[in-house]
């Protein structure tokens, strides 16, 4: 049975990310050193994201919490990716099929951008078994933040978009009105949107699932 949450329960997490952007950075550097992939939503950047949420959460942890948490390793989660991109994906390309029809598979540039999109929710399913089974069932439940994910599509969608159009802002005023002509720059910075977004989303379903101690 899950334990009921507030509201308030992801706030701290989120503020501890939001106080150090430098820590961030220096992950994204670690895991972009020597990889093939330096995409804004490549398994490089994702496995830094990663890090930093365990960062954040052992920040506020029990010694005992937060040396379950240092035994977190994005990277050995690697050989159990490609069952959760299955099993994301097929969904995924089901819902695609009864929203745009069978012609979607078709759809190249549809294609890339819901292949990046299932790779990263398979990163965040197995973050968050291997989380629970760091942590034990009576401290978090893995399944209920899970589930909080899939019913609350509607949240994340608002997030990238609103994240998404903050970068693009930012960019303009930074660089002018010709900013964003580069298509290949508005497609880092929405890649980039989409991967900051997914990620708070996983903050939020964490915090929200997250058990007191008995």
């Amino acid at each position: 049975m899950t334990t009921p949450q507030t509201e308030a329960r992801p706030r701290p997490l989120l503020d501890w990310r939001q106080a150090h952007p430098d820590r961030l950075r220096a992950l994204l550097a670690e895991e972009a050193a020597g990889a093939e992939d330096v995409a804004p939503v490549s398994d490089a950047a994702i496995r830094a994201h990663l890090r930093f949420v365990t960062e954040a959460l052992a920040a506020r942890a029990s010694d005992a919490d937060r040396s379950r948490l240092e035994s977190l390793d994005p990277s050995s989660s690697d050989d159990r990716l490609d069952d959760a991109i299955a099993l994301v994906g097929g969904a995924t390309a089901h819902e695609l099929r009864l929203q745009f029809g069978e012609s979607a598979a078709a759809d190249a540039a549809l294609g890339d951008m819901t292949g990046r999109r299932v790779r990263l929710a398979a990163w965040h399913r197995v973050y968050l078994e291997d989380l629970e089974d760091a942590l034990g069932p009576g401290a978090f439940d893995a399944e209920g933040a899970t589930a909080w994910m899939a019913s609350h599509q509607d949240v994340l969608a608002d997030t990238i978009f609103a994240m998404d159009r903050h970068a693009k802002r930012r960019e303009i005023d930074r660089g002018g009105p010709d900013a964003l002509a580069d298509m290949e720059v508005t497609n880092r910075i929405g890649q980039a949107a989409t991967l900051h977004a997914h990620t708070r989303f996983l903050v939020d379903a964490i915090g929200r699932h997250l058990r007191d101690a008995a």
